[in-house]
């Protein structure tokens, strides 16, 4: 007995010591299989913030399998659950019940300045308060004669501070306040736990706004928290509920496991400096929403809810690679590794990637619950009871002869309840679809999410740039210039910058360069004023990722010769625009990127067109330069031409740009070059119609090409593109791409980005297919640069 003890202890000290030891997840505070009730108003109808938590459990606890059901109606109260309780709440026999009211409890209209004067106003706030208190109650005790597990939450905030657009009903957050009160008595006296939103929302939006009267953490109507707000929420029902903060832990020191926590490590390797392992850990990172991303200078959520810690110590000193399953992951010093490195902050990873591939389903199971609770909304608010579940031309006729007394009696509603009437009949013949299709997703999100084996690979990094005497090709990568006349515009609403994914799949494909379009007044917002510190952030971060990536980038002011000014646009060198402005956002541009290595050149404007002088252009080119140079003399600077930057009409319009003075010698010249008869890029008809030929590329190229060679000068072709329903236009790029390479021209290819779909240029693939165009440009990775 004493022998085979000893022999289980030995297995499980090799165990251990070999990695193929996990530290099983029973740190969840949901169970296997629970259902929970997110029961409440149109916060919770909206779907946003429990949402979220969804997400974090079906990446957090793989093997859980709970359900979340939405069962918030819009415009509702704690009165309004106690009529729909038997109808929509109790029938889904919740594990938990999770209750939020508040808002329209307090009956917002009460506060309204026109009504202060009110003889009874105060007791009908009162009033108000006192029906919250009782109904609220009722709801609790109803609730819990069927078993379930109460949590209560506080309301989200009434913004009365911010400066912001609409009418501000004085008051009534501090009503809620005393909602707040209400509910920690009720928790008390039922000994219910309690989730506090408005306390933490209140005190985020008190530090927004002594930044910017004009911010909230909720929306402009005052009411309704964006993803902003509701990721918040739902950090704060994490971390209420001590939600765990691990995702998993790998610890390697001098070349073998010393801890793996929520993980199996196994077939440890290390061979010539290189450490090799493979990892399934029990969990997957948090796929970060793109437009909830603000939120994490609002909330430590990856310091204390999204850890997935790689560790590696014993290293010599130097730069190490990280890959896993052959991609690269990043670039860290040997210091980096032995401190740890929280591998949920690099979305490349490819336990990432699955983690948003659970996202986009949880997306469309969010959004099809929500078709469902549209139509239980116009149930509850409008129908009377005997027809909740009334037959479909019952519900109908009801509608008809409500619609008619309105129209008759010229109700001012009418237009609204109309719509809302058809929107419901043409969606409630689809009811059941759309619940058996809640089902179906819920099972796939529960597919989705079961970790994979992933192979991890640590060795010697190799930072150096590639010499430029090659002068690669490249690709657009456009999103960031989007919307150019919402000024600044919305991130990840408005406009978006390059994907890491979008770096690697691109460097996959031998495209090496990569031209980053911006608008100026996004990055200034003011003329005159310093760079917008998180815009430069989002430009800088992506032109650090390229960096480690080995990756050129052009820095392109996608702004025509043009921007916003006191909202008209106005022409550079005009009287409300002059050229020292332009320059001076050069200047403070280059200040912040002369340090990077990897900026092949700056793109001092796309496209400059009908300017207001002869020699407007040229004078607002040489001005720009002058000012770049004086605080960095080395970063090539690239001049695009007059007219769209167009080569067919250099010699018209741009060869005055040969008398430029540039104190470092280091100009590019820039054109753009497309296909149609245009040469807009808009290919608006088909290849015969737009005249087109196998080697149009070469006829519009040839005369700047002339030009360069005569004037002893570099050139660049900044846009060119064909779209991907014809294949006689992939020749015309071929042998375009053969005569720019022949010629010692690189270029970059319009267009790839986030957001494009549809778009007949895109070479952006679509899933995860390559598109046409990329047969052609593959073939050409680089050229020999020519120098003066």
């Amino acid at each position: 007995m004493k022998k085979r003890i000893a022999l289980i202890c030995l297995l499980l000290v090799g165990m251990i010591m070999n990695g193929a030891y996990a530290q099983s997840r029973t740190d969840s505070f949901f169970k296997t299989g629970d259902k929970i009730s997110f029961i409440g108003n149109s916060i919770t109808h909206s779907g946003d913030f429990h949402h979220y938590i969804l997400v974090y459990y079906a990446t957090r606890f793989p093997e859980l399998n709970i359900s979340v059901y939405n069962l918030g109606i819009k415009g509702d109260n704690a009165n309004s659950f106690l009529r729909r309780m038997d109808a929509d709440i109790i029938p889904k026999k919740a594990n938990w019940s999770i209750i939020m009211a508040g808002m329209n409890d307090v009956n917002r209209s009460l506060y309204a300045a026109e009504r202060q004067g009110d003889t009874d106003i105060q007791s009908r706030k009162e009033r108000a308060l006192s029906d919250y208190r009782n109904y609220y109650e009722t709801v609790i005790q109803r609730l819990l004669k069927t078993k379930t597990k109460i949590i209560l939450q506080k309301p989200s905030i009434y913004d009365q501070t911010g400066d912001l657009p609409v009418p501000n009903l004085m008051g009534v957050n501090d009503a809620l306040k005393k909602c707040t009160g209400i509910i920690d008595e009720l928790a008390k006296k039922y000994k219910l736990q309690v989730i506090d939103y408005w306390t933490i929302m209140a005190q985020l939006n008190k530090q927004l706004q002594q930044k910017d009267p004009k911010a909230t953490i909720v929306g402009n109507d005052r009411v309704h928290p964006g993803p902003v707000g509701n990721f918040v929420m739902a950090h704060q029902f994490l971390k209420s509920t001590s939600a765990p903060t691990s995702v998993s832990a790998i610890e390697i020191e001098n070349g073998a496991v010393k801890n793996s926590s929520y993980v199996v490590v196994k077939d440890l390797s290390v061979k010539d400096g290189t450490i090799t392992f493979k990892a399934k850990e029990e969990s997957l990172p948090f796929p970060m929403p793109q437009e909830a991303e603000p939120a994490l200078a609002l909330v430590p959520f990856a310091e204390e809810l999204s850890k997935q810690s790689l560790k590696i110590g014993g290293l010599t000193e130097g730069s190490y690679t990280l890959t896993i399953d052959g991609t690269f992951i990043g670039n860290f010093t040997a210091q980096n590794l032995e401190n740890g490195i929280n591998l949920s902050n690099f979305k490349n990873t490819p336990q990432y990637k699955q983690a948003v591939k659970v996202l986009q389903q949880a997306i469309l199971y969010r959004n099809t619950q929500r078709k469902v609770r549209d139509l239980k909304f116009v149930e509850f608010s409008y129908l009377p009871e005997n027809l909740w579940n009334g037959d479909f031309n019952g519900i109908k006729a009801f509608m008809d002869n409500y619609l008619s007394f309105m129209q008759t009696s010229n109700d001012a509603r009418y237009p609204n309840f109309k719509k809302v009437f058809d929107d419901y009949l043409k969606d409630k013949p689809s009811q059941r679809m759309f619940e058996k299709q809640i089902d179906s997703l819920a099972g796939v999100i529960y597919t989705t999410n079961r970790p994979k084996e992933h192979t991890f690979q640590i060795s010697k990094s190799d930072l150096n740039m590639p010499d430029r005497s090659k002068a690669p090709f490249g690709v657009n990568l456009a999103g960031a210039e989007f919307a150019h006349n919402k000024i600044p515009g919305i991130y990840a609403k408005d406009y978006i910058y390059p994907t890491i994914d979008e770096l690697d799949y691109f460097k996959s494909k031998g495209m090496t360069l990569i031209r980053i379009p911006f608008l100026w007044e996004r990055l200034q917002h003011e003329l005159g004023g310093e760079l917008d510190q998180l815009e430069l952030q989002r430009l800088m971060t992506i032109v650090d990722a390229a960096r480690e990536r080995k990756l050129w980038v052009i820095l392109d002011m996608h702004n025509y010769g043009r921007r916003y000014v006191n909202g008209t646009r106005e022409i550079i060198d005009s009287e409300n625009l002059p050229i020292a402005h332009v320059a001076d956002a050069w200047r403070k541009i280059a200040t912040e990127f002369k340090g990077k290595d990897n900026i092949w050149g700056y793109g001092l404007m796309n496209e400059p067109h009908d300017m207001l002088k002869p020699n407007s252009w040229f004078n607002i080119a040489q001005v720009c330069i002058n000012k770049i140079r004086e605080v960095d003399q080395k970063t090539p600077i690239m001049v695009g031409g007059d007219s769209w930057s167009s080569a067919e009409r250099w010699m018209e319009f741009s060869a005055n740009l040969k008398n430029l003075v540039d104190p470092s010698k280091d100009l590019i010249f820039e054109v753009h070059i497309y296909f149609d008869e245009d040469a807009s890029g808009t290919y608006k008809r088909s290849y015969d119609e737009e005249k087109a030929d196998p080697n149009i590329g070469i006829k519009r190229a040839t005369p700047f090409v002339k030009w360069l060679k005569e004037n002893n000068f570099r050139g660049f072709v900044g846009e060119y593109g064909v779209p991907d329903d014809d294949p006689r236009w992939l020749v015309a790029l071929d042998n375009f791409l053969t005569y720019l390479t022949k010629n010692n021209l690189n270029g970059t290819y319009w267009a790839a980005g986030p957001w494009w779909n549809k778009y007949r240029l895109a070479i952006e693939p679509k899933n995860d297919t390559d598109r046409p165009q990329m047969v052609i440009l593959e073939k050409y990775n680089y050229t020999e640069q020519h120098r003066k």
